[in-house]
């Protein structure tokens, strides 16, 4: 998918190339074909005076096979020629290495940052694809679902339309998964119960003392063979080892003693 995507970045800054001259078209149709070391010794043969320097910036970043040197071309690009025609895809290219080394938020930040700092540019679908990505890769499912609708709603008819129309099938497949999932499979939470009294007024002096400790204290009543019990539960736990262990540590502390229940 994501190589799709990067075919995709070429075929929109060629023309970008072909303005440039013969030497950088050759690079960039190098770079298509895969021979990525023959572009990189073509662009390591050109002399300085034959190639602009920020679009030699560019090219070496993305022909870097090192993240860091790559991530030093770009912010130098940025930074040097913050008006040149290929700033912006410095920083797109910028933003896809932060989400690749996992930064999602930095990376978010920058794709945002490219739509308001270059209201002209010719990627902003890739940049609102992108953070749908970014949110994806975070777990905000619905948030990447809006983003994923967004682009498509807002660029109908591109190139890059049909990869994104894939990833939102995917993704509302998932999300439909994980909702059956759920419905199947009731959630089951686990509490330490540190009291069962027949008088209320028992139930919440101990419900008193703990919440003073700052514990999170719930009352619960069960009737069973004609008598009502007052129950204290303190906590909630996904699992009943998460539970025990408190339950432990609360006994260790208080010198009471517990019992582990579930809902």
């Amino acid at each position: 998918m994501k190589k799709q995507i990067i075919q995709f970045l070429l075929i929109l800054l060629y023309p970008m190339f072909m303005a440039q001259g013969q030497n950088d078209a050759d690079i960039i149709d190098l770079i298509e074909k895969g021979q990525t070391e023959k572009a990189r010794q073509l662009l390591f043969q050109i002399d300085e005076d034959q190639i602009e320097p920020d679009l030699r910036l560019l090219l070496q970043g993305w022909l870097s096979t090192n993240g860091d040197s790559a991530i030093t071309c770009y912010e130098n690009l940025i930074q040097t020629y913050p008006n040149s025609q290929f700033s912006d895809d410095a920083l797109f290219k910028l933003a896809q290495l932060k989400y690749a080394q996992g930064l999602y938020l930095t990376a978010q930040k920058q794709f945002s940052e490219l739509m308001t700092d270059y209201p002209r540019s010719g990627l902003h679908q890739n940049c609102v694809y992108w953070i749908g990505l970014c949110y994806q890769a975070t777990g905000k499912m619905d948030s990447a679902h809006i983003q994923f609708q967004k682009a498509l709603r807002e660029y109908p008819t591109t190139a890059l339309s049909s990869i994104i129309q894939q990833d939102l099938t995917a993704l509302e497949q998932e999300q439909s998964a994980e909702m059956e999932k759920s419905l199947q499979t009731p959630h089951i939470t686990y509490a330490v119960q540190v009291g069962a009294f027949t008088h209320q007024n028992n139930a919440l002096l101990r419900s008193q003392f703990f919440e003073d400790k700052g514990y999170e204290v719930s009352l619960r009543t069960k009737r069973q063979d004609g008598t009502t019990y007052y129950l204290v539960w303190i906590g909630s736990f996904d699992s009943d080892m998460e539970a025990r262990a408190f339950g432990e540590e609360l006994k260790r502390r208080w010198d009471v003693n517990y019992t582990l229940v579930s809902e």
